[in-house]
């Protein structure tokens, strides 16, 4: 104020000098030099304030518009830790550009796996002009962001009704009402693509300093709220897609603290056991396995808690137990533990999970009873009976019992099979078998060793004698008419009988006896039919 009214002054005093002109044409030039002066001083102190002045309003747009940058970045920035919307939050942050630049229209395209752009915030252009971009492809030419998508890099278009990128779309530019476009890459740090950021201007506008840095910054503030949310995507997807197999999975997921306290047990745990997830939560481990099983968990237990103390990591277990269901019974599954970590390396809990083996269990023995057993009749094949037979040698050597080995074969087998059939000689096998197991004791083993021959091993007989008296009586009832589908067929059978100890003490030697006695006794049978025929 002080400096106006200086100048204003100087002004006045000067004044003389332009009014009484007449003096400088009576020669009297004293007023002359004093007046240009002043107002040579005057102009430039006016300069000098003008040019302060767009300075100085300069600064202060300057800081507004960081100011307001900053404003806007804080918004956007607090939507994404509040996990708001893709489009809400990328709306926010259009608007926020468009509020620092009133004259202009911004959108975001969103670019997929497929080079195709998607409108993801378009607030402020015509519906129809962003159904029309929707959807279009990056490439070179394809408009502004199109080619910015395509190249990665920055493309400014002062005036889109002559430049080559937007000749096919001049029909968009007339319903936008549009002239400019800038478009810069909305890149993530590894320098993939993932949309566009574009300034619009209904003139034919370049951009200036301040507009490169909106829309600089504007992309880099997009590439934060697009990655960030699609890491939120894919954590929600991985999460669902755990949730869904958890609670979806035959297995039983569970996981327990560091107390042996469970903190997590999936739904799939009833249909195995029984019992509620609830039901579940509130019981030990010690509990829920049988106590065989439970001592094998313990082992695991003091194994783990040896390696921890000792500085190493959980060790990693797959082992076999025996659970206890609800309703009582039991079922095996299998069970594998691992130590679960935080991102520090901290050991937090125990991640098991637990298979039910019931179905391969029912598999295994299904096929250890094939391995074992003659398919035709279901009686013991020839290895279990040698497993039998040397189990049974051990128990009556220790305990100087007495055991006793039959060889049987069937006589005239053949003649049924070559008269009737081998179908019908495989069903006269199967009652043959019925028949030695309601002559034999339950402790008794009658096996199938090919063929129409036979092997019976009685474990535990007071003397040879009994074992004699059996072998008649299974003679007696194989020679009984057997009916097959209405036919009756009438066979013998010729058995060589060898005990422990008199005849032997191992299998081999046994089995020799008994082979040589039945051969023995089928030559006999022959004899006598030669006999009988003379």
């Amino acid at each position: 104020m002080k400096l106006w009214r200086a100048l204003f002054s100087g002004l006045l005093i000067t004044t003389p000098a332009y009014v009484h002109a007449s003096s400088l044409l009576s020669g009297n030039s004293g007023w002359l030099f004093p007046g240009f002066a002043a107002l040579f001083i005057i102009s430039a102190a006016l300069i000098f304030i003008i040019r302060g002045n767009r300075k100085l309003k300069a600064l202060v747009i300057a800081g507004q518009r960081v100011a307001l940058m900053q404003q806007n970045r804080g918004r956007v920035l607090s939507m994404i830790v509040e996990q708001a919307p893709l489009q809400k939050v990328l709306d926010a942050l259009v608007e926020g550009a468009e509020h620092m630049d009133p004259s202009a229209r911004c959108t975001v395209l969103l670019l997929d796996e497929q080079g195709i752009l998607h409108v993801a915030s378009a607030p402020h252009l015509p519906e129809e002009y962003n159904a029309a971009i929707d959807g279009i492809a990056a490439g070179y030419g394809v408009g502004s962001c199109g080619t910015a998508a395509y190249l990665g890099q920055r493309v400014i278009v002062e005036d889109v009704r002559v430049h080559p990128y937007w000749q096919p779309y001049q029909a968009l530019v007339d319903i936008a009402g549009i002239r400019s476009c800038w478009s810069e890459p909305i890149k993530n740090r590894q320098g993939k693509v993932l949309g566009t950021f574009a300034i619009y201007h209904q003139e034919v506008t370049a951009p200036s300093e301040q507009d490169i840095q909106l829309i600089s910054e504007s992309a880099a503030l997009a590439e934060i709220v697009i990655e960030r949310s699609q890491a939120i995507e894919a954590l929600k997807r991985s999460e669902e897609r755990h949730r869904l197999l958890a609670d979806h999975a035959t297995d039983v997921i569970w996981t327990m603290d560091l107390n042996g306290h469970f903190t997590y047990i999936s739904p799939s745990a009833e249909k195995l056991t029984g019992f509620t997830v609830t039901d579940l939560m509130q019981r030990q481990m010690r509990q829920l396995v049988a106590p065989e099983s439970y001592i094998q968990v313990k082992l695991q237990m003091k194994k783990a808690a040896k390696a921890l103390q000792n500085g190493e990591s959980y060790p990693d277990y797959v082992g076999e137990v025996e659970q206890i269901c609800k309703d009582g019974h039991r079922v095996w599954s299998e069970v594998k533990i691992s130590g679960m970590y935080d991102a520090k390396g901290v050991l937090v809990g125990i991640l098991g999970v637990n298979r039910d083996l019931t179905e391969r269990r029912k598999i295994e023995e299904r096929m250890r009873y094939m391995a074992q057993h003659d398919t035709l009749t279901g009686l013991p094949n020839r290895t279990l009976f040698s497993d039998r037979l040397q189990k049974a040698l051990q128990y009556a050597v220790r305990h100087k019992k007495t055991l006793a080995l039959m060889l049987l074969d069937l006589n005239k087998f053949k003649p049924v099979n070559d008269t009737h059939g081998h179908a019908v000689g495989d069903l006269l096998l199967q009652q043959v078998a019925e028949r030695l197991l309601h002559t034999v004791r339950a402790s008794d083993t009658v096996a199938r060793i090919g063929g129409d021959e036979f092997i019976i091993l009685l474990p535990k007989v007071e003397e040879c004698h009994s074992a004699a008296l059996l072998a008649e009586k299974i003679q007696h009832a194989i020679a009984q008419p057997f009916d097959i589908h209405g036919l009756s067929i009438q066979i013998s059978c010729s058995i060589g009988l060898a005990c422990y100890p008199q005849d032997g003490d191992s299998d081999l030697v046994l089995s020799k006896v008994a082979d040589q006695r039945m051969y023995q006794q089928k030559a006999s049978l022959v004899k006598l039919a030669l006999t009988d025929e003379s």
